[in-house]
């Protein structure tokens, strides 16, 4: 018998491909363009849109792992049962813990909204104004969207995500025209107007603009042909999300001096390319948007990790209950509060950034290395994977991914900062000892599942 753990659904399988695209699509395209685009310019200038290039070279490799695992061994909360299965059980919990703290980048998506809402206002009202209170609101609203239950946050993921993609279409093709040289995309000193180090910063941060589509894995369980469907749309929402990038990227560097974009969100070039009505219309249906599909993305996967974990031991199986829309409300509410937390005590954008990325950076690698052991440790869904990777690939892309993932951390340093790394340290040592505390009942729990499936 393999090892491996096995998990029916406990829902009914709800989400068809387009579900899963337009969550996919919603989980990505956001951050990217219309918070990190700016900081990217300022660290490599012209080189932006091959940084989204590169980063996409860099997300590539764990997302081949996560797809090839998602078609093998389709779950609900599939990341975290990757971990568990095939890392360890302390190291399952470890990696939930530090995937629930990394999303205080939820409160970014809030905040971002309110920055560029803001912009929508009179210059003489809207800099005078504290719109922390909208960032609240919009928060609390997709929150509720969620709880009203998977299908109801799918349909409205579906109608964001064709006005977002539109929006950021009518920015690529109205800034076009206004691009007179494209010279400095094919210059190196331009492309890496501060080194390779900090193209390769801007990058590894731009990669957190690419990364989501993995997390339709945690739908396994709640999907139809999770086994195509899984890689299938992976393979497509980076396709899509890869073009759309690239040439929002060389519209935000080509239209203004790149002095006065860097640092900057993307209000300044879309308000020279674009008429008032356009510039509103932009703003709204492509920049406003994109923060909210994102947030609302996050909130319909998040919670299938704590479920699995309250079903081993890990958290009280109370916690699990659901409400009449299938709905893990406790455990949804405590993600709402991660993001909300930040809002109210006044954290910055840039500071719920730094700290994402820390905790992002480490928990995001764990499931990668976990498909090193798949084919030993459950050898008859590695053979019967509609989509698999040659056997010696699932050992050399885990360790290019952590090369890559600690070279990423060392040209990053700067902008991850020491306190971020030190508050990386203690969580993890927690929830560490965490882990050692609570495994006698997990394995108690386990060892009477395992006694009740006995015939």
């Amino acid at each position: 018998m393999s090892e491996a753990k096995s998990n029916k659904p406990t829902q009914k399988k709800l989400l068809g491909f387009w579900d899963l695209l337009s969550i996919s699509l919603g989980q990505v395209i956001g951050t990217g363009v219309v918070v990190l685009t700016g900081i990217a310019i300022g660290m490599t200038g012209h080189g932006t849109p091959w940084a989204f290039i590169f980063g996409l070279a860099i997300v590539a490799i764990p997302t081949l792992c996560i797809a090839a695992l998602g078609s093998a061994v389709p779950n609900t909360g599939g990341n975290y049962t990757y971990v568990r299965d095939l890392l360890g059980h302390k190291t399952s919990f470890v990696y939930l813990a530090l995937l629930l703290a990394a999303q205080i980048f939820l409160a970014a998506f809030a905040l971002s909204f309110a920055d560029y809402a803001q912009d929508l206002l009179p210059q003489s009202l809207g800099k005078n104004i504290n719109l922390k209170p909208l960032a609240v609101i919009v928060i609390v609203l997709v929150y509720c969207a969620n709880l009203l239950g998977l299908k109801t946050a799918a349909r409205l993921q579906t109608i964001f995500v064709l006005g977002l993609i539109i929006a950021l279409l009518c920015f690529i093709g109205f800034g076009l025209p206004h691009v007179n040289d494209y010279s400095p995309y094919i210059a190196p000193n331009k492309i890496m107007a501060q080194g390779f180090s900090g193209f390769f910063a801007a990058a590894f941060l731009l990669r957190l603009s690419l990364v989501g589509s993995e997390f339709v894995a945690e739908f396994g369980g709640e999907m139809k042909n999770p086994g195509k469907t899984i890689p299938l749309v992976m393979g497509i929402t980076l396709a899509v999300v890869i073009a759309i990038y690239f040439g929002v990227a060389v519209v935000a560097t080509g239209v203004l001096p790149i002095e006065d974009v860097a640092y900057q969100n993307l209000s300044l070039v879309a308000k020279k390319i674009f008429s008032v009505q356009m510039y509103t219309v932009f703003i709204v249906g492509g920049v406003l948007i994109a923060l909210v599909t994102s947030l609302n993305a996050i909130f319909a996967w998040c919670t299938r990790g704590l479920y699995m974990a309250s079903k081993d031991g890990w958290l009280p199986e109370k916690l699990a209950v659901q409400n009449r829309f299938s709905t893990h409300y406790i455990f949804l509410t405590v993600f709402f509060l991660v993001g909300l937390v930040p809002i109210l005590v006044g954290m910055t954008i840039s500071q719920v950034s730094v700290l994402g990325n820390a905790f992002g950076a480490v928990f995001g690698i764990m499931p990668v290395l976990a498909i090193m052991n798949l084919a030993k440790r459950n050898p008859d869904a590695y053979k019967a994977a509609p989509f698999k990777l040659p056997v010696w690939a699932m050992t050399v892309l885990p360790l290019i991914a952590l090369l890559i993932y600690t070279y990423g951390i060392y040209f990053s340093w700067d902008f991850i900062g020491v306190k971020p790394a030190l508050s990386l340290v203690v969580y993890m040592g927690l929830a560490t000892a965490y882990a050692f505390w609570r495994e006698p009942v997990v394995k108690l729990k386990m060892s009477s599942d395992q006694a009740d499936q006995t015939p």
